[in-house]
C-alpha cells in the first residue's frame, strides 16, 4: 500500500508551550484514521499542519500527493471566518471558478447531503453553529480532492442530519479509496467512518490500532476513550 503521509519527528510550540513533541506518524493511502485524545492534546494542530495552514516549530511531514496539493486536500475546521455581507451563494460562485471538479451535478450532489439551501443567501456570519458545520463540511468536498480532514464533522447536527452526512462520507471514502483524517470525540463516529484510530498523549502517538483489532480487544471505542481518560489504558509507548 502506498505511504501518503509521512511525519518524522515533529514539535509544535506556541510560545513556551510545546504541544506535540517527537511525534511520528505515516498514513497510507485509503486508510481512515481518527485522531484522539483529551482536549488541548494536539489533534486539531496536527491536521493543521499536515493540511499547510500551520507550520512546524521541526520535524517534517511529507505528502505523496499529486498535482495541486492545496486542491487535493479538502478541509473541515470547526470554525470559519468570513467577511462581513458573504454568503454561501458567494463562496459557491468563488469555488465554481477556481476548483475544476466543483461542476453543476457535483455541486447538486452535495447541497442535498448537506442540505444547505435553507441559508444559501443568509449571510455567513449569522449562520448557527450547526449551519456552519454543514457548509464547512460541503466546502472539503468540494473539488473531491485525494486527502479530506474533518474536525468534528457532526457537532451541532440532529440525528437526520448525522446519518445522511456520515454516510455519505462513509460511501465516498470507500467507493473512490480517499484518505480520510478524522478529529473526533464521537467514538459512534470513528467506528463508523474509521478503518484506524489513535490517541495522542503527552504530545505523541501513545496508542495506534486499526479499529477491527480495537474492536476486539475493547469491544468499543467508547472503552478505550474511557480508559484513557481514567488512566488505565496500555499505551504503545
Amino acid at each position: 500500500m502506498e505511504t501518503l503521509i509521512t511525519i518524522k519527528n515533529l514539535e509544535k510550540k506556541f510560545g513556551k508551550k510545546k504541544v506535540l513533541k517527537d511525534l511520528n506518524l505515516q498514513i497510507n493511502q485509503g486508510e481512515r484514521v481518527a485522531i484522539l485524545g483529551s482536549n488541548g492534546c494536539g489533534k486539531t494542530t496536527l491536521v493543521e499542519m499536515i493540511a499547510q495552514t500551520s507550520i512546524p516549530t521541526s520535524g517534517t511531514i511529507e505528502l505523496n500527493i499529486q498535482g495541486d496539493i492545496k486542491k487535493e486536500i479538502g478541509i473541515q475546521f470547526q470554525q470559519g471566518e468570513w467577511p462581513v455581507g458573504i454568503c454561501a451563494n458567494d463562496m459557491l460562485k468563488f469555488y465554481r471558478s477556481v476548483y475544476p471538479k466543483f461542476t453543476q451535478s457535483w455541486e447538486e450532489e452535495l447541497n442535498k447531503v448537506f442540505d444547505i439551501e435553507e441559508f444559501k443567501n443568509r449571510g455567513l456570519r449569522k449562520l448557527s453553529g450547526g449551519q456552519k458545520q454543514r457548509f464547512n463540511a460541503m466546502i472539503s468536498m468540494m473539488n473531491d480532492p485525494a486527502l479530506v480532514i474533518l474536525d468534528e464533522l457532526t457537532t451541532g447536527l440532529d440525528m437526520q442530519l448525522q446519518f445522511s452526512i456520515i454516510s455519505f462520507f462513509k460511501k465516498k471514502m470507500e467507493e473512490d479509496k480517499k484518505t480520510l483524517l478524522l478529529v473526533s470525540h464521537s467514538p459512534e463516529e470513528v467506528e463508523l467512518l474509521c478503518t484506524r484510530m489513535i490517541i495522542i498523549n503527552d504530545g505523541k502517538v501513545a496508542f495506534d490500532r486499526k479499529i477491527s483489532e480495537a474492536l476486539k480487544e475493547f469491544k468499543s471505542v467508547r472503552n478505550i476513550m474511557n480508559k484513557h481518560f481514567e488512566g488505565s489504558l496500555k499505551y504503545d509507548n
